[in-house]
């Protein structure tokens, strides 16, 4: 249990890091913010290890420590995941989803489903050929680590790439929503790890998921419409800014009471308020003063820049969170990292593929053929910090030298899909669709909701 000031000597380190890698970032090789912070943060770790092996670089055993206790899982889904889910969706309105929904939803639940099994199936095989010794049920589990694309990748990175609204919003929206089913899908595993696999049959996990989601979803929007009449009928800016953070706060811990899906509350909060929020502006409500909308789109702004520059530099250095590293050769390493890379492609273009056959209305107006429209995707199924932060979450579960495959797997897919694919996202579209117009970027600003995505 950390004190206060060990909290204030750990964070002090984060944002040091941060400001630093950033402002050289932005003088040098001018990456996207989250993208060069995953950068700089590796090659942090990597000129670090490589130091301490040649006995240059010391670092204080004290701080190590305060840094190995961190637990990045509980910072992730207990600490910062909410505020971050709130913000992002609350520049969304619940009709921006219309056109979209059932291609958003077969993507969040049939995609990530079929994603899970899929990278299971691969990642096993490899296991027999490379005389590893892992299950097929611990090959799903990482499956199901791998298989959502993180909300917080897709909306920080996915903004700056230049995309259409649309196509934009359809990505969005699926990272938004299919974290919940991925975790649900990883809880469910880890129990029958734990257990047997006898123990979870295809009804148990079917009303697991459900009841998860959908008592999700029905917290978010009471604790929503309840607090939001104390934002509308308040008079203080500054209370109608707290009882937006209540909001979020009280629902993500009323589904951690009633084993609900926290993250999917918190994107309905955010939705809710967005939604909100664009009704009483478009009926000029008394309320919403432009001092208002800028203060609170300022504000969480702010929050979501911050949390996000913390979050993508642990991306960067949870390498140094390998157990016992002398368990894994370089050739392990490097086949395990090649053949995770691979089929977490194969495994993101099944699931892509799967919830296009189920959708009933395929989106045929998007500026290219529906396998193109696959194909990109595929490419756009960005992959962050939720995914580390479910692996962490095994290292009690998973014998150690089956968490360190895991971890490597794991950060693999990670940085391959921030750093490639996020910085060729934007190019893929252009070349898929057959635009040769360059496309201007969206900046991820202030805007009211409701002109912000249409």
């Amino acid at each position: 249990m950390y004190n206060f000031d060990q909290l204030l000597i750990l964070f002090s380190a984060l944002l040091f890091l941060v400001v630093v890698f950033s402002f050289i970032n932005e003088k040098t090789i001018k990456l996207p913010y989250e993208i060069g912070l995953v950068v700089f943060g590796f090659i942090f770790v990597v000129l670090y290890i490589i130091g301490r092996n040649l006995n240059l670089v010391h670092i204080p055993i004290e701080f190590l420590n305060l840094y190995r206790e961190f637990d990045f899982t509980d910072f992730l889904f207990k600490g910062v995941l909410c505020f971050m889910l709130f913000s992002g969706a609350s520049r969304i309105e619940f009709g921006d989803f219309k056109a979209d929904k059932f291609l958003i939803g077969s993507m969040a639940v049939i995609g990530t489903l079929v994603s899970t099994v899929v990278y299971g199936l691969l990642f096993f095989g490899l296991g027999y050929l490379i005389h590893v010794n892992i299950t097929f049920l611990e090959a799903c589990i990482l499956g199901a680590i791998v298989a959502p694309t993180d909300p917080i990748s897709a909306m920080s990175i996915l903004a700056k790439a230049g995309l259409p609204k649309r196509i934009g919003l359809i990505i969005e929206g699926e990272a938004l929503f299919n974290d919940g089913v991925a975790v649900a899908i990883f809880a469910t595993l880890i129990t029958a790890l734990k257990l047997s696999t006898d123990s979870v049959s295809v009804m148990s996990f079917t009303w697991g998921l459900t009841t998860e989601i959908l008592g999700a979803v029905a917290v978010g929007f009471v604790v929503s419409f309840l607090l939001f009449e104390v934002f509308k009928r308040s008079n203080d800016n500054f209370i109608k800014i707290f009882t937006s953070i209540l909001t979020v706060m009280l629902s993500y811990l009323i589904c951690e009471y009633l084993v609900f899906s926290g993250p999917i509350a918190a994107v309905i909060c955010g939705l809710y308020y967005a939604t909100a929020i664009a009704g009483l502006q478009r009926n000029n409500h008394i309320c919403m003063t432009e001092e208002l909308r800028d203060l609170f789109y300022s504000f969480w702004s702010v929050v979501d820049n911050l949390l996000n520059g913390i979050l993508f530099l642990l991306v960067g250095v949870l390498l140094l969170n390998i157990k016992n590293i002398n368990t894994l050769s370089v050739g392990m390493i490097f086949i395990i990292a090649i053949g995770s890379i691979v089929f977490n492609t194969i495994a993101r273009l099944a699931g892509v593929y799967a919830s296009m056959i189920f959708n009933k209305n395929p989106p045929k107006s998007k500026g290219m053929p529906n396998h193109r429209f696959i194909t990109f995707m595929t490419w756009a199924g960005l992959k962050g910090g939720l995914c580390l932060a479910l692996i962490m979450g095994t290292s009690i579960s998973l014998a150690t030298p089956t968490y360190n495959l895991f971890l490597v797997a794991t950060y693999a897919i990670v940085l391959f899909t921030t750093v490639v694919q996020g910085l060729s996202v934007g190019k893929g579209y252009i070349w898929l669709s057959g635009n040769g117009s360059k496309v201007k970027p969206q900046k991820k600003n202030v805007k009211v909701a409701g002109s912000a995505v249409k």
